[in-house]
Parts: structure tokens; sequence; C-alpha cells
């Protein structure tokens, strides 16, 4: 079990992102009352490889595993994350923690929400890129370092630090599925006066109700600090709703979720792209198998890739699908590709932090006829 120092922070194993995923997993957890951890001001990590880890600005989050915190034993995690092109862990895997077995992996795991790091640059600008991010964890006086340089972490570190409010019990909901969220219109809407025209990421902390709907949203981090992304964030929860089939286990705790938000330049707002899908539902492939064009057959072909055009509908739900050119083109699989991506559907929040409503996306499915024994 991990015990969470700071108002109610939990955490579940990640849900299937592949098509035909199943609902999201919870793990009960024992965590703090609402309580701020007072620190100082976030300090830049000076790394050797020019990458920057910022904790959270609003209310730190100090996460343990409970029977090392107890029993005042340090701990030390390597994270390898996929650090999207804005900087945002959208998934990570534990490396190797130690001290083995006692829960310091997962806890690593449950501040990737939060984690906004420089991103890698290619040749045409920000590109995402597997990292590897250090967590130390400091029991003797309740820190947590971060670092992305090797494991000298009194020469790279960040500490958070305070003392341990009241522990009580929640249900963490982690790559939560969406019923319903808010779509780009909203968060260009929600765009602060004084966010000057930058990019702004903020985190907030939810309680979900059985319903689906959430209430007591409390702000976790926003960056820039002090330009209004955290409280653009906290007026958007309410136009997201949880999707809660089989997700809840039998317990009395409550259940909280952890949004992260992306607010893109007022200049970029007009571009609805998706960049990062998480897909809840995908067609069976044996149905695939079935739509190989005939026309493709009668020429000994075997293999063919088609490509449907979709609105996104706000739902996830992918609509309007519409053929374009195939390889080889005009033999009927660009057809059989719409038939196909007409049943995908999408979570209506993406991975990295931003809606999916109206966007225009291009499917390319490919379909190979099985051989002939």
């Amino acid at each position: 079990m991990l015990l969470i120092l700071l108002a109610a922070l939990v955490a579940a194993p990640p849900s299937p992102t592949s098509a035909g995923g199943g609902p999201p997993e919870t793990q009960q957890l024992t965590v703090t009352a609402k309580a701020p951890i007072k620190t100082d001001a976030p300090v830049e990590i000076d790394s050797a490889d020019d990458w920057t880890y910022k904790p959270p600005n609003a209310q730190i989050l100090s996460v343990w595993p409970e029977a090392a915190y107890r029993a005042r034993i340090d701990g030390h995690v390597v994270l390898n994350c996929l650090v999207d092109a804005h900087g945002l862990a959208e998934d990570c895997a534990v490396v190797s923690e130690t001290p083995a077995k006692l829960g310091f992996g997962q806890a690593a795991l449950l501040l990737r929400p939060t984690f906004k790091l420089k991103p890698s640059r290619g040749p045409d600008g920000p590109v995402a890129a597997m990292r590897t991010l250090n967590v130390g964890f400091k029991a003797s006086d309740s820190q947590i370092e971060f670092s992305t340089h090797g494991f000298d972490m009194d020469k790279s570190e960040t500490h958070l630090t305070g003392t341990p409010p009241e522990m009580r019990s929640v249900i963490m909901l982690d790559h939560p599925v969406w019923a319903r969220a808010a779509g780009f219109a909203d968060v260009a809407a929600a765009y602060p006066a004084k966010g000057g025209g930058v990019e702004g990421f903020a985190v907030a902390h939810c309680r979900v109700e059985r319903s689906g709907e959430l209430s007591r949203c409390e702000l976790r981090k926003d960056d820039p600090h002090d330009r209004g992304f955290g409280q653009a964030a906290l007026g958007l929860t309410h136009l997201f709703r949880a999707q809660l089939d089989g997700a809840r286990p039998p317990s009395s705790a409550p259940l909280w979720v952890d949004i992260p938000m992306r607010f893109p330049p007022p200049a970029e707002t007009l571009t609805r792209d998706i960049s990062s899908p998480t897909w809840l539902a995908g067609f069976d492939m044996a149905r695939g198998l079935k739509l190989f064009p005939p026309e493709a057959v009668a020429r000994g072909l075997t293999t063919g890739l088609g490509m449907a055009r979709c609105e996104v509908a706000p739902d996830g739900a992918l609509t309007a699908c519409a053929p374009m050119p195939g390889d080889p083109d005009g033999l009927g699989f660009s057809e059989a590709a719409v038939k196909l991506a007409s049943v995908m559907k999408m979570n209506p929040w993406t991975a990295d932090g931003a809606p999916v409503d109206g966007a225009v996306i291009r499917v390319p499915i490919r379909l190979n006829l099985a051989a002939k024994k």
C-alpha cells in the first residue's frame, strides 16, 4: 500500500490504450488529508543534457510507499518515460527501484501526470522521445528529489519538503476513460488574459462522484506559474464526466482523478490537431479480412493500404468517414478502411492533455489477405 503525503492523490495501473481496451482499473491506497505542504519556489534542475523538471507550483505532491515511510527508509527510482513534444510524460515504466519490493516504483509513477519536462528537439523543433527520470525519496526529512542526469542526486535535484499531514484512504482513477470532456472551443475560450501568448499547462485534482461528475476540484500544478492557467483548468472541470463502467471497486473510499490540461497559444487554437489519441474501440480483424476488396483479389494482390478521412465527435467516435487515395488506389482498399474506421472510438481527452472534438483525422488501415494453406 502507498502512503501519499498531501491532498488525496492515488493511482492505479494504466488502462489499456489499444483498440478494444476495457475500463480503467482502480486500486485503494492510503493518502493524506487535504493540506498543502510548504515549499520554497521551484528550481530548475541543472542537467548535462539540458533537461529540466519543475515540481508542481500549486500543492506539492509527496508520494510514499507506506511501509517504507513509516520505517524511514530512503528510496531511489529510475523511470523510463515517453515525453512528448510538449514535454508531458504520456507513459512511464519503472526501470529500477532501490530498495526493491517496497513500492517506491509505483509511488514514483503516481507523479507522472504532473511531469512537465523540457522536450527533446529534432531538426524541425520539439519531438517525442524516451527519457530517463530519476526520483529520489528522502525519508529523513520527507523529501522527494527529481533528476534527469545520472544518479548524482546532490548536484542535480529538486527538494519537496514538508510535515506529513493526517492520512486517509481514497481510490485513484488513473488513465481515466471519459464519457464527456472539454472541447477545443472550451479550451480556447478558457485561455487566461494574462497567459502572454505562451503554452500553459495545469493539473486539476478532482473527486469523482458515482455519477461520474467531478467535484471538489483543486489545483495541483500550473506552468508557467501565476499566469492564470491553473484557474482556467479548474474552470473546465465541470465539463468532464468519467465513464465508470467496472472501474469502481467495492469500497466506501472516495474516488479521485488527476486531469492534465494543456492550453495552446491563441494562435494555435484554430487548428484542431490530435497527436496522442487513446483508442477505446477498434474494429474486428476478422471483419477486415472479409472486406478485402474482390478487385484486388482478381489482380492477385494480397495486401493493400486504405485511407479514411474522419471527423471526431465530442464522445470520441469517428464520424463522416470518407475514402482517400489508397495504395494501390482505385481497388476498394479505402472504401474498406471507411467501413472499419466508422466503428472506432477514441477517448474524448488525449494523453497529452488536449480535446478531440471536431478534429479531422486520417486513418490508414492495411488489409492483408491470408495465404491459402
